[in-house]
């Protein structure tokens, strides 16, 4: 397999909102084609399974089903609804229960088994293979597959692959809506426009974020771990981005809800540990910015992604990385990812780091012979 090198991901990073403006339309029409309006219109409760990028695709896009599908939606890892979620729908009309298992591969173990459980649990509920490779094994398991494959840049921690299973979630959630009287065709365009018009802000932001990505990589490149947080979407985005850092940077790094951080972690030495936080002007902002204001007070460098003519964020911030405009809550996901990939990106460099740590060939030995091993057990 070729190796990981981060130029690849800048390439998939700076082409994120061309790749939404060219390849909305078409998942779009895929799930239409999919699911049909009749079967859209029964469901009323949405459960997806998804390990990794695709957990924090599917956590990222609930608030959408929420304002504009009207149903029950719960975004589980993999291995939690195997485990604990599948048996525990709801059954008393199990063709309104709609399991989506999200893969970019569509390889992915628990996921395959997540929708197979699903099936034995009750037949009579639609199964969905949301997945990047439609000739894979869960859309081979799945009863319907929507496929959000979007051509491909060459191997790197997932970003392309990241944004198409949004774009994924948004059109299903888009067209639930639709399909159960909750949105008109016209609402629908209405909320497409705003997707297509986040791309702006993407091409944007890009230019503004670079070099504050740059500068903050180099002033925080000596800390043994990053706490990054967010609420709502942007506690998914917050997870994503924190997963980009390790992967990128092999450094590490978790994510936490905003209030979470403030009754837990606040606690924990040392008391000048970065924290990244996520923060677009929505329903979380006010609450964010008063926590800005704690965390500096505490003594921890704060980097922010905030809109960038927010004087509030940028008076705590010591990194402001801009966002250059304004998004809907809902869809800043799109958006608001943006710098983190920048910013894992410089860090790697500027450590002297590939991704998955390839530039350490003792690492990568010990974990190639842990992961044949975990693979062996993964049937069973």
């Amino acid at each position: 397999m070729d190796p990981f090198k981060p130029d690849v991901m800048i390439g998939q990073v700076e082409d994120v909102g061309h790749l939404i403006r060219t390849e909305f339309d078409e998942i779009d029409r895929r799930l239409q084609e999919s699911l049909s309006a009749e079967t859209l219109k029964r469901i009323h409760q949405v459960y997806v399974a998804g390990d990794g990028d695709s957990w924090h695709a599917a956590m990222a896009v609930k608030l959408a089903f929420q304002k504009y599908a009207g149903v029950i939606y719960e975004p589980l890892s993999a291995m939690r609804f195997l485990a604990y979620g599948a048996e525990a729908m709801p059954l008393k009309f199990p063709e309104a229960n709609l399991v989506v298992g999200i893969s970019a591969s569509g390889g992915s173990t628990r996921v395959v088994q997540s929708l197979e459980k699903a099936k034995a649990v009750n037949e009579q509920l639609v199964t969905m293979g949301m997945v990047g490779n439609p000739e894979s094994k869960v859309a081979e398991v799945a009863d319907v597959v929507f496929s959000v494959e979007v051509p491909d840049f060459g191997p790197s921690p997932g970003i392309r692959t990241y944004v198409a299973s949004l774009l994924g979630g948004y059109s299903l959630a888009l067209r639930l809506g639709e399909a159960r009287g909750r949105l008109t065709a016209s609402d629908v365009s209405a909320e497409r426009d705003k997707i297509m018009a986040a791309t702006g802000v993407v091409d944007a932001t890009l230019e503004k974020c670079k070099e504050p990505a740059r500068e903050a990589a180099e002033a925080m490149k000596g800390s043994p771990f990053f706490s990054f947080v967010g609420s709502g979407p942007s506690f998914a985005t917050a997870y994503f981005s924190s997963a980009k850092v390790v992967e990128a940077a092999g450094v590490f790094s978790t994510a936490q809800d905003l209030e979470e951080w403030v009754h837990i972690e606040h606690h924990a030495y040392p008391t000048d540990y970065p924290i990244y936080m996520v923060a677009p002007r929505g329903s979380s902002f006010d609450r964010a910015e008063k926590l800005a204001y704690l965390v500096t007070l505490l003594g921890h460098p704060l980097i922010a992604v905030s809109e960038d003519l927010d004087s509030g964020m940028k008076k705590h911030a010591r990194f402001l990385l801009p966002v250059a405009g304004q998004v809907p809550d809902e869809y800043s996901p799109l958006v608001y990812h943006v710098p983190a990939n920048y910013f894992a990106c410089e860090l790697a460099q500027i450590l002297g780091r590939m991704p998955f740590m390839q530039d350490n060939d003792d690492v990568r030995k010990r974990i190639n012979a842990v992961t044949s091993q975990i693979r062996d057990t993964e049937e069973t």
